[in-house]
């Protein structure tokens, strides 16, 4: 039986099966990203033994754990570390990483710390300005250490008791991403929700809104906005962004374009 987190990786996939020539053109974008990622890292490395007088073995596991957040930003957010914003750095540290690192309890228990380092680094040596977000998220580092704990100790034996574990380990991040208002509402009206499955449409659409979500986000709490008046702000926001035609689906607004997108695949799998 699928574990729900493979089943979250497959959606993901999915959702990158468009055209040939669209998968391509993907392709090399991250790729690109990637080769940007890379030259930091060689940097980042040669930084941590010249700078901070860090041994190789110390200076490697950093580099690890600095590569998976390069990785996981090309694959799935289409960006370098520069512009990583809070909901994919929290995303990351708090889930992602914990699932797919599959590194040494050493390394693994360096994230945050390597994390920290990484960003210093391009501060000093590539321009970046760190946001005041930054830091709040990395030193969180006995929120870390409990999530993997927590993950680890999901029981490997009892299918469905692991299956009910990863809900609730999943929960408890996706309740405090939605008290930071860092989180989407699964609601898309008339009854509809988000699928966990989705079509490639409706998946890039689900990216869309997340990111218009984040940057209005972050521009509200700029100006001054706490987060239960930016949250009054931001589902006013999507919700007419649900609703607004747009010319790209030809005219359909996106919960329009989702409906008839689950209702072709419907007909598709009852025809095979």
């Amino acid at each position: 039986m699928a574990r729900e987190d493979e089943l979250g990786e497959s959606t993901l996939n999915e959702a990158m099966e468009t055209t040939d020539h669209q998968s391509d053109e993907e392709d090399r974008d991250i790729q690109e990203l990637l080769d940007i990622g890379y030259e930091q890292l060689d940097g980042f490395v040669s930084w941590l033994e010249a700078t901070l007088g860090m041994d190789t073995r110390t200076a490697q596991q950093d580099c690890f754990n600095a590569e998976s957040l390069l990785d996981y930003l090309a694959n799935y957010a289409r960006k370098t570390a520069i512009d990583v914003n809070e909901f994919e750095l929290r995303w990351f540290l708090f889930n992602h990483y914990i699932r797919k690192a599959m590194a040494d309890a050493e390394t693994e228990l360096r994230l945050p710390d390597s994390l920290r380092r990484f960003f210093l680094y391009l501060e000093e040596e590539h321009g970046y300005t760190q946001p005041d977000w930054l830091y709040q998220v990395l030193d969180d580092r006995d929120y870390y250490i409990k999530r993997r704990q927590e993950y680890a100790d999901l029981d490997l034996v009892n299918e469905q008791r692991w299956q009910e574990g990863f809900r609730a380990w999943c929960a408890e991040l996706e309740e405090d991403l939605d008290t930071r208002c860092l989180w989407l509402p699964r609601d898309l009206g008339d009854g509809m929700a988000w699928g966990d499955v989705m079509g490639w449409r409706e998946a890039t659409l689900q990216e869309e809104a997340n990111r218009i979500w984040q940057e209005e986000r972050r521009q509200l709490l700029e100006d001054g906005l706490d987060y239960e008046a930016a949250r009054q702000h931001l589902l006013s926001s999507y919700l007419l962004w649900l609703e607004t035609p747009q010319d790209r689906l030809d005219g359909k607004t996106p919960s329009q374009d989702i409906r008839e997108e689950r209702e072709r695949r419907e007909e598709e799998a009852e025809e095979e």
